[in-house]
């Protein structure tokens, strides 16, 4: 007698988990539907069949929620189907070129996780689509030290600070400078109230742990609103810019956001800026590293150049 079919295994319908991803990463049913050319109705089918067969919900939408938000469990899952389809579609890409007959340029990138998640994701997709015969894998990096050798890594994107601990070296291609601005949810702070000082003594404040960064302390913000020694609660410390974007996301209180990390949240509405006009410039900002002596194609300066235009393009926008 044959056995019966496992359910907690079968993994669902491709169309449901693109259907998924889709409307968490665009926020809406109807961007979701315009990208995959189909119905809006067909993508709320689609979502509703995946809930059901996973047993939970994934997305928080309708009602008071603004754009489609990804539950505890939908963050979970968003991570690894995003994954899968960039293998998914990497592969293909693959057999497509070499179909052709045309060569295809590997590049391995390395970047810490926040650059990586909050900047450099969103274009990497950009990139490929732009140049089909360059396949980037991107490797993450804790305390500016990339894996050079054991990733073979053909450039770096590191986080430095002229004449700090972590200096630029000869070589170096600077790619990005950081401000930093007071950020929350947008349903935390009305808009009426955007520009008063006195709204920060009634959030929680997050602060980044980070070396070295007077301007991402909230000790020199509150001389800078000019509230003096008025009462507020401790900054809640947590590690990494990532972490701060999805904490202020959720509601947790007022963070101190690095732009350009920030700056996608920001353009999405997921974030909004307080005080705008007092933005500080930041001390640290972004370097392009090409490993020492690799040898020259025309797959890296492709990439390079296309992400001094993405930088360039956010710089002027913050302006």
């Amino acid at each position: 007698m044959p056995l019966a079919d496992d359910i907690s295994s079968r993994t669902p319908p491709l169309a449901a988990l693109r259907a998924f991803e889709a409307v968490a990463r665009l926020g809406s049913l109807s961007r979701a539907a315009v990208e995959l050319n189909v119905t809006k109705s067909a993508v709320s089918h689609q979502l509703r069949g995946l809930e059901a067969e996973l047993g939970t919900p994934l997305l928080r939408r309708g009602g008071t929620v603004r754009r489609a938000e990804p539950t505890e469990a939908g963050a979970a899952l968003l991570a690894s189907v995003q994954q899968a389809l960039t293998l998914l579609q990497s592969a293909c890409r693959d057999v497509r070129m070499r179909a052709r007959g045309q060569r295809i340029h590997r590049l391995n990138l390395s970047a810490n996780p926040s650059l990586a998640a909050l900047w450099l994701a969103p274009r990497i997709g950009r990139f490929a689509e732009l140049h089909p015969d360059i396949e980037i894998q991107v490797h993450l990096h804790a305390s500016q030290d990339p894996a050079w050798l054991a990733q073979d890594i053909d450039m770096a994107l590191l986080h430095v600070q002229p004449g700090g601990p972590r200096d630029t070296q000869a070589g170096d291609i600077l790619l990005m400078t950081e401000t930093v601005v007071p950020v929350c949810h947008p349903d935390l702070v009305p808009t009426a109230r955007r520009d008063d000082p006195n709204v920060f003594l009634e959030h929680r404040w997050l602060e980044e742990r980070h070396v070295d960064s007077p301007e991402t302390d909230w000790n020199t913000w509150r001389i800078r609103l000019g509230l003096g020694d008025k009462q507020s609660q401790a900054p809640l410390m947590l590690s990494g810019m990532a972490t701060i974007v999805s904490a202020a996301g959720a509601g947790v209180g007022i963070a101190l956001g690095r732009a350009p990390l920030v700056d996608e949240a920001l353009e999405s509405g997921r974030l909004v800026a307080l005080m705008p006009a007092l933005r500080l410039n930041g001390s640290w900002g972004y370097v392009m590293r090409v490993r020492p002596n690799r040898p020259i194609d025309t797959a890296l300066p492709a990439l390079v150049e296309f992400l001094l235009d993405e930088a360039g393009a956010h710089a002027v926008d913050r302006d």
